[in-house]
Order: structure tokens, then C-alpha cells, then sequence
């Protein structure tokens, strides 16, 4: 589901369904790990009990040093914070792949003449493919917009949030409501269950759901806002609207694709 990412899941303690997907082999790593740098994909690194994160990729991968070098994030702050951490959850997606590997910490060095995170070649490597929850970013030019419905006091009008990103399993949205305002999502914790929420796809369709809040977590901008982080799941979502997600889905990797010069 979408929210997998946010839960910060050790690939230590991965399902038994999930061991068959580990990697253990040094060139196997360093081969997966050159592919994300090649591509410039982007990896979020989680830590802080998976309640604090960056985005970063993949600088230079140097399995005879037994080295990853990654890149330094937006925020300073939070780069501090990374480099005090005692183990970082690292994911990233890659032609709808999953890919995760763990750090037990990462140290600061000088790379291309910039500051950059170091660890080492990790010892194993999730990658697991699951086609059916592939998760895609929403353009920032046209962002999605979800339209959680009044649920109870003192929510009092519709609430409209950004999301940041959809998947056939959940979303993740951006809560920037204010407190006490008139349209404050009072209800939005870990656990809730939040009814009738609207979501329009551009060219697409619009669908209505159900939206079960697995995570919640602050996220500092670059503008230095605080806003918070949901992780929400689909409940009992029929697959006829499923299905329109994922028309939405591969009609946004078309169009990347073309951008990057694809087919």
C-alpha cells in the first residue's frame, strides 16, 4: 500500500513473504545501488523511529571501498539530525520496484566539492516489486487535490489538501490547515477512519473513498512552514476505482517518460 514507506520497516525483521526479495550479494547491491544513481532517482531516508526524514540520491557507489556516497538534503537542520541517527531506513522506487537497505549511521565527507552522507555498502537490500501498489509522485504543477468531507466537530467545513503522492493502495497528503481554523481536520491522527473523501484525477475521473490514517508525522519545507505528513490507506475500495487510479497512473509515467525523452 502506499503508506509502506513511511513505516520505516527494517529489512532485519521483513516478512517471511518478503525474505525471497532480500539481496545479499556485494555486486548485487553495489549493481542496484548504480542503478539509482545512473537514474537520479530519488531516496527518502527515514530515522528518528521513522518519524523525522530527507530526500536525497545516490552520488557514487564504491563497492572495493565498501562506500555509498548519498547526497546532502534541503534542510540543514534535518541533515544534522541524519548524521546524529543511530539507523536510517533508506527507500527509493525504481520502475515500480521498492528498493530499501538500512544504515546503522551515516557520517558527513567532502564529495564533488560538497558536503555529502557516507555509509557503508549495506549488507542486504530489499527489492520488491509489486506492481498493483506502485506508487507515483503528483506533479507539482498540477497538484492533486483531496477533499475530506465533514466529519464531526469542530470540523466544520471541507477540508482540501494537497497530495503529494497516490497509489492504487492509499495516498499521502499534506495537512497545512492552521489550528483552531474553521477548517481544521481535527480528526486526522493515526487510526482514523475518514468517510467519504473526493478525489479528482485530471482526464481521468473522480472516485470517493474511504481513508484509514496509517501515519502522521511533521514535515518542515524549505520555506521553513511546518505542515504534517498523512499516510493514508484505501478501505474496501471496489476495483472499478482502482482501476481509474491506475489509469491516472500510467498516464503520469507516460508523460515523464516522454519528458525524459522516452517512448
Amino acid at each position: 500500500m502506499a503508506t509502506e514507506i513511511e513505516k520505516s520497516a527494517r529489512t532485519d525483521s521483513v516478512a517471511a513473504d518478503q525474505a525471497k526479495y532480500l539481496i545479499h550479494t556485494r555486486m548485487g547491491i553495489a549493481g542496484i545501488l548504480g542503478t539509482l544513481h545512473a537514474s537520479g532517482s530519488m531516496v527518502t531516508a527515514y530515522f528518528g523511529a521513522g518519524n523525522d526524514f530527507i530526500l536525497t540520491s545516490v552520488a557514487a557507489v564504491r563497492p572495493d571501498q565498501n562506500e555509498v556516497v548519498l547526497d546532502y538534503g534541503a534542510d540543514p537542520d534535518a541533515n544534522q539530525r541524519a548524521l546524529q541517527a543511530k539507523r536510517i531506513t533508506f527507500v527509493a522506487a525504481h520502475e515500480r520496484i521498492r528498493i530499501q537497505f538500512v544504515a546503522a549511521a551515516m557520517t558527513r565527507v567532502r564529495f564533488g566539492g560538497r558536503d555529502a552522507f557516507s555509509i557503508p555498502l549495506p549488507a542486504e537490500l530489499l527489492r520488491l516489486q509489486r506492481r498493483e501498489y506502485f506508487r507515483v509522485t503528483t506533479p507539482l504543477t498540477k497538484p492533486l487535490k483531496c477533499l475530506i468531507a465533514p466529519q464531526h466537530a469542530p470540523m466544520r467545513v471541507p477540508a482540501e489538501m494537497n497530495i503529494l503522492d497516490i497509489s492504487c493502495g492509499g495516498i499521502a497528503i499534506l495537512d497545512a490547515s492552521e489550528p483552531g481554523g474553521p477548517g481544521e481536520p481535527a480528526s486526522i491522527q493515526t487510526g482514523v477512519r475518514l468517510r467519504d473523501c473526493r478525489i479528482v484525477l485530471p482526464e481521468i475521473g473522480t472516485i470517493t473513498a474511504d481513508i484509514l490514517v496509517r501515519s502522521v508525522f511533521d514535515v518542515t519545507l524549505r520555506s521553513g512552514a511546518k505542515h504534517k505528513h498523512v499516510g493514508c490507506e484505501f478501505v474496501a475500495m471496489p476495483e472499478r476505482d482502482r482501476a481509474v487510479i491506475q489509469r491516472y497512473i500510467n498516464k503520469i509515467e507516460r508523460e515523464r517518460k516522454h519528458r525524459a525523452g522516452g517512448n
